[in-house]
C-alpha cells in the first residue's frame, strides 16, 4: 500500500535544547537506515540510540514515515549542493573534451558511490511512498541538469558541436550503468556481481559518453 503524505511542513523547535535533542533523532534514523539498508526498524530503536524519549520525538513527528521523509529531505539537499559543485566544475580547463567528459563521468560516478549507503535505502523506500520517491526525483533530475550543463560546456569550451539530446542520452546511459552496477535500490547483501572494478568501471562509462558525445569523424577523402 502506499503511504501517503504527512503533514506538510514542520517548524523547527524553538528552544535550542530541543533542536539538538531531534538533531540526534534524525541523527540515528540516519545511522540505522544506512546501517541496515532498508527502513526496517522501530522508533523505539532510534529513541534508544538517540538517547531521546518515544514521546518527545512522536511530539514531533507523526511516525517513523514522516521522520524518514525529513532525513531524506535534509540528507538530499546538502547532496544537491554537492553535486553542483563538484560535478558542475568537473571538466573545466581539460586538455581536450575527451578529458573533459571523462572528468565529468569519474566526478558523478564518484559521487554516487561515496553516498550510496544513503542513496540505495531511499530507492527502496520510494517504492512505498510518493513523497521520498517525489524527493528522490527532484534530486535526481537536478543531477542531470548539472551533468548536461557541464558536458554542454565543455563542448563549447573545446568547440565541439553538441546538442542537449545528445547529452541528455549520455546522461541516461552513464546513470543507467552506474546504478546497476552500484546496487543502488537493492539491500546490502543483494548488491549486483561485477566481473571489472571500479577502474574499469570508469573507463568504461567515459568510453560510452565520449563514443555517444564525440564529434563525428571527417569523411575520408575520395
Amino acid at each position: 500500500m502506499t503511504t501517503r503524505p504527512g503533514r506538510s511542513s514542520l517548524s523547527e523547535p524553538k528552544q535550542q535544547r530541543s533542536r539538538d535533542s531531534f538533531a540526534k533523532v534524525r541523527a540515528a534514523a540516519l545511522e540505522l537506515l544506512q546501517e541496515r539498508g532498508t527502513g526496517q526498524f522501530s522508533l523505539a530503536e532510534v529513541s534508544a540510540r538517540a538517547e531521546v524519549s518515544i514521546g518527545s520525538i512522536y511530539g514531533r513527528v507523526a511516525g517513523k514515515a514522516e521522520l524518514l521523509r525529513l532525513v531524506q529531505s535534509q540528507e538530499f539537499d546538502h547532496l544537491d549542493v554537492e553535486t553542483a559543485r563538484r560535478v558542475g566544475a568537473a571538466g573545466v580547463g581539460a586538455s581536450s573534451f575527451a578529458r573533459a567528459t571523462a572528468q565529468i563521468v569519474t566526478a558523478y560516478a564518484e559521487l554516487l558511490r561515496s553516498h550510496r549507503e544513503l542513496l540505495s535505502p531511499f530507492f527502496l523506500l520510494g517504492v512505498d511512498d510518493e513523497v521520498i520517491l517525489e524527493r528522490g526525483r527532484r534530486s535526481g533530475n537536478g543531477g542531470q541538469d548539472v551533468f548536461i550543463r557541464a558536458v554542454l560546456t565543455a563542448a563549447a569550451e573545446h568547440g565541439v558541436e553538441l546538442s542537449g539530446q545528445s547529452a541528455h542520452w549520455a546522461f541516461e546511459v552513464f546513470y543507467s550503468l552506474s546504478v546497476r552496477y552500484l546496487g543502488l535500490g537493492v539491500t546490502a547483501t543483494a548488491i549486483p556481481q561485477s566481473a571489472y572494478d571500479w577502474q574499469e568501471l570508469l573507463d568504461r562509462l567515459s568510453r560510452t559518453v565520449w563514443l555517444i558525445v564525440a564529434p563525428p569523424a571527417p569523411p575520408h577523402p575520395a
